[in-house]
Formats: C-alpha cells, sequence, structure tokens
C-alpha cells in the first residue's frame, strides 16, 4: 500500500501528465495549422454572424504572418463554403462555423461546432478541428488552439463569438473569464437588463454590431474586413475606426424596418410570419414578435425565401433538427442551426411544397 503522502504525489503527476497532454496536443494542432498554411495562398470562409466573423478574425491573426496570402468572404445565404466561391489559384480553404461543401477541390481546413453532416467530406479534410458541444466556433479555437494566450484582442473575440451564439454571461468557460476580467475590465462590469431580472456585461452590446453587415448587405464582409484592419478591440469600442463607424450609421438605418407591421400566423406547434424585404432582418422580427411557441420569419428575397427560426427558452424543441428534417424533402433547402435558433434558405419555386410540409409537419418530421 502507499502511504498518502505518496498517493497524492502519483495523483498530482497525473494530474499533471494530463494537463501536459492537453496542451501539447493543442501546440499540436496549432502546429499542424501552421504547417499547413505557411507559405501557401490560403482563402478564409466563415459565417456571417457574429462568431463566424469573430472566429474568422482569429484565424485570419493567427496565420497572416505565415500565409503567403489571405483572401476572406462572410457568407450565409446557403449555409456552404461551396467550390464557386473559392478562388481557383488558392492552395488551401479554411472554413469557420460554416460548413466546407464537398465539391471542395482544394485541402480544407474545417474549424466549427456545428454538427457534421453525412454529406460533408469528413475524411478528406487536412485538418478538422470540431467540437460539436462547444457552445461557438470561437470557443473551439480557444480551447483547441489558443487556450493559453494572454492576448487581450483573442479574448475579446472569443467572447464575441460566444454571446453572438447564445452564450450565457453565468456561463462563460472559467479561464476565458478570469483572463477577460484581466485583460479588459471595464467590458465585463455586469449591468441590469432594463427589460427583466437579468443581468448583461458592457462587452454583451457589441454583438448586435457584428450582425449589421449581414443584415443590410446580405454579407458580413465589413465587420470582418473591420476586425482584419485591427489589431485589439478598442477602435471598434470606441468607434475610432472608420469600418467601426460605417457599422454604427447602418445600425440607424435598420431601426425603422425592425418597427414594420407584420401578420403573424398560428400553427399549433409554431407561429410564422412572411415578408418580402431587401434588408435581412427575419431574425431580429423572430426575436422581437416570439411568444410561447416556436416561430419562423421567411423573406422573400431575389429568387429565393431567407427563413429565420427562434424558440422560446422553455420549450422542448430544436430548432437546428427541425430545419435539418426538410434538406432531403425539399430540393434546394438548406436549414439547420442550434437549439433555440436555426435558418434556412430555399428557392421561392419550393415555398408551396415548404408550407404544406410546414403545416403537416407532425406526419413527416419528428422533432428530435
Amino acid at each position: 500500500m502507499f502511504s498518502p503522502a505518496k498517493s497524492r504525489l502519483f495523483v498530482a503527476i497525473g494530474l499533471y501528465t494530463i494537463a501536459f497532454l492537453h496542451y501539447l496536443g493543442d501546440d499540436i494542432l496549432l502546429k499542424r495549422l501552421m504547417d499547413l498554411v505557411e507559405g501557401k495562398k490560403v482563402f478564409l470562409g466563415t459565417h456571417w454572424d457574429a462568431d463566424g466573423i469573430a472566429s474568422g478574425a482569429i484565424i485570419y491573426h493567427l496565420i497572416k504572418d505565415k500565409a503567403k496570402s489571405i483572401r476572406t468572404l462572410s457568407k450565409g445565404d446557403v449555409f456552404l463554403i461551396e467550390k464557386k466561391d473559392v478562388p481557383e489559384d488558392c492552395d488551401v480553404v479554411i472554413c469557420t462555423d460554416i460548413h466546407a461543401g464537398s465539391d471542395i477541390d482544394k485541402p480544407v481546413i474545417y474549424i466549427d461546432h456545428h454538427p457534421v453532416e453525412n454529406g460533408d467530406h469528413k475524411q478528406d479534410y487536412a485538418l478538422m478541428i470540431h467540437d460539436k458541444d462547444a457552445q461557438s466556433c470561437t470557443t473551439v479555437i480557444w480551447e483547441k488552439l489558443i487556450k493559453g494566450t494572454d492576448e487581450p484582442y483573442f479574448i475579446f473575440l472569443t467572447l464575441l463569438g460566444f454571446f453572438g451564439d447564445g452564450g450565457s454571461n453565468k456561463e462563460m468557460p472559467h479561464e476565458l473569464e478570469l483572463k477577460a476580467m484581466g485583460a479588459f475590465p471595464e467590458l465585463m462590469v455586469r449591468k441590469q437588463s432594463y427589460y427583466d431580472d437579468s443581468e448583461y456585461l458592457v462587452l454583451e452590446r457589441y454583438v448586435s454590431s457584428l450582425n449589421v453587415g449581414k443584415r443590410v448587405h446580405w454579407s458580413g464582409q465589413v465587420p470582418l474586413e473591420l476586425f482584419k484592419a485591427i489589431e485589439s478591440w478598442e477602435p471598434f469600442v470606441y468607434n475610432t475606426h472608420p469600418l467601426a463607424q460605417e457599422l454604427q450609421n447602418l445600425r440607424y438605418e435598420l431601426r425603422d424596418l425592425y418597427k414594420m407591421p407584420v401578420n403573424i400566423k398560428n400553427l399549433p406547434h409554431l407561429d410564422y410570419i412572411q415578408i418580402d424585404c431587401d434588408k435581412n432582418i427575419q431574425g431580429v422580427l423572430c426575436a422581437k414578435h416570439m411568444k410561447e411557441k416556436p416561430i419562423i420569419v421567411m423573406n422573400k428575397y431575389n429568387d429565393s425565401i431567407m427563413g429565420s427560426m427562434r424558440v422560446p427558452d422553455d420549450i422542448d424543441f430544436d430548432a437546428g433538427i427541425y430545419l435539418e428534417s426538410f434538406n432531403e424533402k425539399i430540393s434546394g433547402f438548406v436549414g439547420g442551426g442550434h437549439e433555440r435558433a436555426g435558418g434556412f434558405t430555399l428557392p421561392i419555386a419550393e415555398l408551396k411544397q415548404f408550407m404544406a410540409l410546414l403545416k403537416e409537419h407532425h406526419k413527416v418530421v419528428k422533432n428530435i
């Protein structure tokens, strides 16, 4: 039998070894990433929401001194980086917070937290950094690539993505919270909400600014270019960079649209709204008009229907799984997301079929 002192020593050695291997694993992933992009022409594709923009910006700054060049795209009208998006002369494709199309014929580095679909060419990825249980893509990057960093800008971007994908300020990763409080304490101050008994962090107020680009331009390029151009959080928060000022102006442009009158139609399992607007505001209208049931807002845009879905916190309903169930049933339908929020696109010619399935969902869709 070992003495208590020796037992504690062995436990301590074991814990140290586990921690060492954990960080060694992180270093190996980071080294593999750097090796794959060194001297290469990189194409970085990311989602157009706050998490996609923040995760794309982190990866951009991580690799910019290694890669020969980096071109970027922030999209979401189809939740997929497709072959047609990829420049022919690029050497490596990186996808963050968005699926990679199976038709891409370049080496793919896939960094994400969304469930990997059966059609994804998982076995062909040059590198896959993935955790479907992570709150956001930025927290995947934090845990797998940069967890030991004290760089304030990376910590700031990680939290923007975390809150942008519905993370709670009561459930932040502990080490991340501690580092944030040390890096920018003025942004970690808790304030009382005007709407209920909850509290919010000052930092959370800046998440909505990242979504302005996708709402006005149907693209996250403006905020992504901003976060590529700066190397600290201050020019964004204090509105001193021209692109930060542009985002602020775009917010004013959207305010009146959020007040538009809508016709809410009721189904037994959800509510839905149909609009015809040249701005990407369906997600905001979902949040504004959601009551006791899940709600879908469908927006006619060019030849497509752009849809958003939101689910109340107290309902056992998974928006992402629900929307994914239509992918194989309707030609051109691409949908998915998280438990409380999801999105989809479909050709306008298929809207009639989608509405028929939506109204008869209990016969064709099993919500998990």
